[in-house]
């Protein structure tokens, strides 16, 4: 009898033990797949930063964008995005083709408009947007950051 209840318990314990740690994975995994980061930036800042926004809310319905970043000044709109890791090998022609739509979609506009996909622009643009967030920046220390930025963006190219 001694041998049937240990045997018993601890079956239990490890039926337990296992769909504690499953229920923990699964609801990991479904959260990450489906969810596109993308900040929506007050446009009662230092500067309107409404094409930053419309440049997010159109990046963000593409499949293949997991993060969007995106601060513009009178002439200048820098996007940064993230793509999914298995997306790396279309990198240059992602880039390419999203450039091209941004472009176009902003020509009338009269913005210069540049596309990055670094992780270096991605994390200035990211310290820059909180920043304007929290209203911590001029409007000229913003056109001196979206100017190095660019100026960073070039010489990767």
């Amino acid at each position: 009898m001694g041998i049937n209840k240990l045997v018993v318990l601890i079956s239990i314990s490890a039926i337990i033990l296992l769909t504690g740690c499953n229920k923990n994975d699964d609801s990991a995994i479904s959260n990450n797949d489906s969810f596109i980061n993308i900040t929506q930036i007050s446009s009662e800042q230092i500067y309107d930063q409404k094409y930053a926004n419309e440049a997010k809310q159109l990046l963000s319905q593409k499949d293949s964008i997991k993060k969007v970043l995106a601060v513009n000044s009178d002439d200048l709109l820098i996007i940064g995005i993230e793509i999914p890791h298995h997306e790396r090998f279309n990198l240059a022609k992602i880039n390419k083709e999203l450039s091209k739509e941004m472009d176009e979609h902003f020509k009338d506009d009269e913005l210069n408009v540049e596309l990055a996909t670094d992780k270096k622009i991605i994390l200035e643009l990211e310290k820059l947007e909180n920043k304007l967030m929290n209203n911590n920046i001029t409007r000229e220390k913003l056109n001196k950051e979206l100017k190095h930025i660019s100026k960073l963006l070039k010489e990767q190219t």
